[in-house]
């Protein structure tokens, strides 16, 4: 019997290893115990391989059968033919309870879902994170894998929470991550591909915003590793340092150091990153603008003319304090680069960086400045701090703002903000100027 079954075997690895190649993964190896993908990436060190068992081979194939592609932005694809969406999903940091919380909700489990009744679930495998044991009179060793499954109210849309499929496995290993559960979104499959991404997206975000804040679950969906021709900060920081260490001589403020840290240490969340490089400009920039304003109200002190008992005297020191505190940041930011940052050492990181074009007119960042060292109307340092202010500008605004002009929102977790590396490399390098500046002060 055993010669019987071993060549059936053999043409099920075959035809599965086939289907796996036209759609282009050809990093799955097929064992006996399973089918294995083989992890890709920088981080592959961390985890190497996910396994998909024999038992699910023939649910692959025919998900592999489906005109697939790739979500845009997240670890996980788009069927427009079963009208499917399917994102892998990581645990965010946060909430205690994670393992009760999911207890609790599982209660809400749809039974009269079309998708039960016609059973057209889609597949999962068994050995997740989100685990319901069943202790059957039958089989008191039976155990399946949960399904928080929610139904829209006109039957419109399904929401489900549960173990991956294995189709979605290839997609999150590409992402380098191994998570086990997914959010499977069941939505009208008779829309096109750019209609099913627009309201799986609302939906998507809608529910994760919802198990954050009712149910104190905080999951986020993997996103594909960020695109960029730049090392990150830290990477950059490594290939630069010096050999020695030395007894320190830069004397900052343990705020400073700890956002200088934090920011360094934030290269998944560029954004986050580029406003801790900023807030430290803003330390100094507010220092700045005490030391004028002591500097101007000591000068009006000691004036021949000031008079104490006059009015007009007290006035004038009134307005110096006012003409500063009330000025344009961006004007102060100008004034602070002017003098904090040497030009020569900012040409120079603009035009032997590895930038490929990311500080020009056709970079990926809209609605800011491009650098041009060249430029004879506007120096460098003026353009710099330009650029600056208005991406700051960007991220920190919760919404567009007509007095912005063309400084649209730039949302976290955005292709934007994935090419931000290079500006988050450049306000790195101007926070470090003036930290050094600040030194002979």
């Amino acid at each position: 019997m055993a010669e019987d079954k071993e060549p059936q075997a053999v043409s099920e690895d075959e035809a599965l290893r086939d289907a796996l190649l036209s759609k282009g993964y050809d990093s799955a190896a097929i064992a006996n115990e399973g089918l294995t993908i083989a992890m890709r990436g920088p981080r592959s060190y961390l985890r190497t391989e996910s396994s998909v068992p024999r038992s699910m081979f023939a649910s692959l194939r025919d998900q592999l059968g489906w005109d697939h592609s790739d979500h845009p932005q997240y670890a996980g694809y788009i069927a427009p033919s079963p009208g499917v969406v399917e994102i892998g999903l990581v645990r965010g940091m946060g909430l205690p309870g994670f393992p009760l919380q999911i207890s609790r909700i599982l209660r809400n489990i749809e039974t009269q879902c079309k998708h039960a009744m016609d059973n057209s679930w889609l597949p999962i495998l068994q050995d997740g994170q989100i685990i319901q044991r069943i202790r059957d009179a039958d089989d008191r060793e039976a155990r399946i894998a949960a399904r928080i499954h929610l139904t829209r109210r006109d039957g419109s849309a399904c929401i489900e929470l549960s173990n991956c499929s294995p189709l979605v496995v290839p997609f999150i290993m590409r992402a380098q991550e191994r998570p086990r559960f997914s959010i499977k979104l069941y939505l009208d499959n008779r829309q096109p591909k750019e209609d099913l991404l627009e309201q799986s997206d609302e939906i998507l975000h809608s529910f994760l915003y919802e198990l954050n804040s009712r149910n104190g679950v905080i999951l986020s969906p993997i996103r594909w590793p960020m695109q960029t021709d730049v090392d990150p900060p830290r990477m950059r920081a490594a290939r630069s340092a010096v050999g020695s260490a030395r007894f320190p001589i830069t004397s900052i403020s343990p705020e400073i150091a700890t956002l200088f840290g934090f920011a360094t240490q934030a290269t998944g969340n560029p954004t986050l990153a580029f406003l801790s490089y900023y807030q430290i400009l803003e330390y100094f920039l507010f220092s700045m603008i005490r030391r004028a304003i002591i500097r101007d109200v000591r000068s009006e002190l000691f004036d021949r003319k000031f008079d104490e008992k006059r009015d007009a005297s007290v006035l004038k020191l009134i307005d110096i304090v006012e003409e500063s505190l009330l000025g344009l940041e961006a004007k102060h930011l100008r004034t602070l680069l002017k003098e904090g940052v040497r030009e020569e050492l900012l040409k120079d990181f603009l035009e032997n960086g590895s930038w490929n074009g990311h500080f020009s007119n056709k970079g990926p960042i809209r609605g800011v400045r491009a650098l041009n060292a060249k430029d004879k109307t506007t120096g460098i340092i003026d353009q710099v701090a330009e650029r600056v202010y208005k991406l700051r500008n960007r991220i920190v605004h919760a919404k567009d703002e007509p007095k912005y002009g063309d400084s649209k929102v730039l949302m976290p977790e955005s292709r934007e903000a994935d090419s931000l590396g290079p500006d988050v490399q450049l306000i790195r390098f101007l926070a470090m100027e003036v930290i050094h500046e600040s030194q002979g002060r």
